[in-house]
């Protein structure tokens, strides 16, 4: 995965988690295209830009505070 695809997918999940609408884990990995592992490391590239992204168990959806 090159810096593009990278920089997509992480907008796409903020975009995902703006509407509290990413799914499970397991969900939003298969809507990425991307393994689950993978999908932990776009989580962490997200933290590290200091976006507070986290999981709701209620929605069932990452979302951000």
């Amino acid at each position: 995965m090159n810096i593009t695809q990278n920089q997509e997918l992480i907008e796409r999940v903020i975009k995902l988690a703006d509407r509290k609408a990413t799914g499970s884990p397991s969900e939003l990995s298969h809507k990425l295209g991307v393994s689950q592992r993978n999908l932990y490391r776009i989580l962490d590239c997200i933290k590290d830009l200091d976006v507070t992204i986290s999981y709701s168990r209620t929605l069932q959806s990452y979302i951000l505070e």
